[in-house]
């Protein structure tokens, strides 16, 4: 009877999203798209000591939240949010007055998180932001040519609900998906890939092996490039 129920499971997986529509196709891309450049930011910043704790519940939340200890104690505090391509930064509340990456923001989420997941970190982490001791970064990746993604960087400046400005903290140098220069481009580069590959096989499991591979050669998968796969 398992069997029986696994066989049915599979054929309809299969033909659910053999009717997958355009609209369909392209939300689950930008899942993916925005699920890689989350994974290298966390590679980006986890490299330089940071330690990563989790910021989400869910899909909602803060994409990157990282702490530096001292002697045991939280000393450093790191907020980011990720955003692929020509992704913005957005607004919450009941009138969408709440910007995303401001300091209030950052505390309602926080809020939700002790609530969901009471460890003791995110009481000292909330601390040193109520008392604007912390960091806060936008981490964007863009998409170059056909075979090359930029990382650039932006410091986040809060001063409460009125004011919001981002700030260039750093422009990298393009990096080429099949040639990457160094390690630290190699780390991008495979923190990309592995990212990628593990999205389209959980959005898209129709996909062949093959079409995987062929697919992660592909800066910015887009609707025009996975269909014939489909």
């Amino acid at each position: 009877m398992k069997l029986i129920f696994s066989l049915l499971f599979v054929i309809t997986l299969f033909f659910s999203n053999d009717r997958l529509s355009d609209g369909k196709i392209q939300g689950r891309l930008n899942i993916l798209n925005g699920y890689a450049t989350e994974c290298v930011m966390h590679k980006f910043y986890t490299r330089t000591g940071w330690k990563q704790i989790e910021g989400e519940i869910g899909r909602n939340g803060i994409d990157g939240l990282y702490y530096k200890e001292k002697h045991g104690v939280i000393r450093e505090v790191l907020v980011a949010e990720s955003k692929w391509n020509k992704s913005r930064l957005g607004r919450s509340g009941k009138q969408k007055l709440i910007k995303q990456m401001s300091k209030e923001w950052v505390l309602r989420t926080l809020k939700r998180l002790k609530k969901y997941r009471p460890l003791p970190e995110y009481e000292y982490i909330r601390k040193l932001i109520e008392h604007d001791q912390y960091r806060a970064r936008l981490f964007k990746m863009h998409p170059i040519g056909e075979d090359q993604i930029q990382i650039i960087t932006y410091k986040i400046k809060n001063k409460g609900k009125a004011s919001y400005e981002t700030f260039i903290e750093s422009t990298l140098k393009p990096i080429r998906l099949n040639s990457p220069r160094n390690s630290f481009e190699s780390m991008v580069v495979e923190a990309y890939n592995s990212c990628r590959e593990e999205a389209l096989h959980k959005y898209f499991p129709m996909l062949k092996k093959e079409a995987i591979e062929w697919l992660k050669s592909d800066n910015y998968l887009q609707k025009k490039d996975i269909k014939p796969f489909l």
